[in-house]
């Protein structure tokens, strides 16, 4: 077999796509490869927690520590040359046979400079082919607006990473930035039936790639189902939110009757802040891959990562958003027929407060009809079937890594 090595590059706005990069790197290492994950100062404390051996990286998402691409990564472009400066020395000095970008818009600059052949795992939502406009359905008010508004994001972005990769002999390009999240080959971890999208060759689907050996907190399941309510999932990422929507979605679920489990996402502020009553744990990292098996409903901020494990389990699914690309999950999950937006759309002009305040207008009341139109919806146990079988058909991690070994 011909040993090669791979260098995997995530964005570090989520540690969901630092994960993402731990379930490859794995299954490289499993197959006689060699691996290595380039991450963030703030994320390196997590991999040397869990004894993984790792680079580090600046990240233009460092410039505001923003859980969402802002205007702030691409403003400064000294900032954009320095990070292209560490990662074009690092593939110099490592020297891998490819490169993975996950989310990284610096990347695919930066491995055409040191001559790597790169790719990239993305979703197909954040795509420059996808014709959605992230957070709306069709003909919901606001859509067009929000489609301005993002255009005008994605066309400044662009123009900015453009602007600075000429100071490396690259021809300018003022274009949509999401160009930058593409690779020689882009591989998407979502699927045609939650994200359509136009068929091109080099778009291709693997479906969810899912890491479970968080560090999690043990969790007895038969203490946890011993009150024999149903059992709601909330589960907000691993990104700084607000607590008051959180706790305020705790509380009305509560009311409803279900025993609460909260994934804190590595947040330990979320411990002491949940209502003291015996039907509600929090955990800092929730095992989900043990836990969903026994859940009826999930609520979360439309991380892809907890969406497609909810639909891997049958799971209905309701979304709080905090950003467009996590409304969006809302949206696709209507489509399907598989869950809802909690709040009506809003456009976005980078301040995550509008979903916040969107929940804010909603009476008590309103907020449990919205949950009970999605519990009551005539064919929802079907639609959840036929999702469940869907993902079944996609590899994931091992799609991914026959791909990339075999090329």
């Amino acid at each position: 077999m011909n040993r090669k090595k791979y260098l995997l590059v995530p964005g570090n706005n989520a540690l969901s796509h630092v994960a993402k990069c731990l379930a490859l790197s794995e299954a490289l290492i499993e197959r006689g490869h060699e691996a290595r994950i380039a991450v963030s100062r703030k994320h390196s404390a997590f991999l040397t927690r869990l004894s993984i051996e790792h680079f580090v990286l600046p990240d233009i998402q460092e410039n505001d520590d923003s859980g969402f691409p802002s205007v702030e990564w691409f403003r400064d472009p000294r900032r954009i040359a320095a990070c292209i400066h560490a990662e074009v020395s690092l593939l110099r000095e490592y020297r891998p046979d490819r490169v993975l970008g996950v989310f990284r818009f610096t990347l695919k600059a930066s491995a055409a400079i040191a001559g790597v052949p790169v790719d990239s795992l993305i979703c197909g939502c954040m795509t420059p082919v996808s014709e959605d406009v992230l957070g709306f359905a069709e003909d919901e008010p606001g859509r067009d607006m929000q489609r301005i508004i993002l255009d005008g994001f994605f066309r400044y972005a662009g123009s900015k990473l453009g602007a600075s990769i000429t100071a490396f002999g690259l021809p300018k390009s003022n274009g949509d930035i999401r160009n930058s999240l593409l690779g020689e080959r882009t591989f998407l971890w979502d699927f045609p039936e939650f994200a359509p999208l136009r068929q091109r060759k080099d778009l291709l689907h693997v479906g969810p790639i899912s890491w479970n050996r968080w560090p999690a907190d043990p969790v007895d399941i038969d203490l946890l189902l011993a009150g024999g309510q149903p059992l709601a999932v909330v589960a907000f990422g691993t990104c700084t939110v607000s607590f008051t929507p959180v706790l305020r979605i705790v509380q009305l679920l509560l009311d409803r009757g279900y025993t609460v489990l909260l994934a804190g996402g590595g947040q330990k502020e979320f411990l002491g802040c949940v209502p003291a009553d015996p039907r509600v744990v929090s955990m800092t990292f929730a095992p989900l891959a043990a836990i969903l098996p026994h859940a009826s409903l999930v609520v979360t901020h439309g991380g892809q990562l907890t969406v497609f494990e909810s639909l891997q389990n049958r799971i209905p699914v309701i979304v709080m958003p905090f950003q467009p690309e996590q409304a969006h999950s809302g949206v696709c999950l209507e489509r399907m027929g598989c869950g809802l937006r909690l709040i009506p759309p809003q456009p976005f002009q980078g301040n995550p407060q509008i979903y916040m305040e969107a929940l804010e207008r909603m009476s008590d009341d309103e907020v449990h009809v919205r949950i009970s139109s999605l519990l009551v919806k005539s064919g929802l146990s079907g639609q959840l079937l036929q999702a469940q079988t869907t993902l079944a058909r996609y590899g994931g991690v091992t799609a991914l890594a026959t791909a990339l070994t075999e090329s």
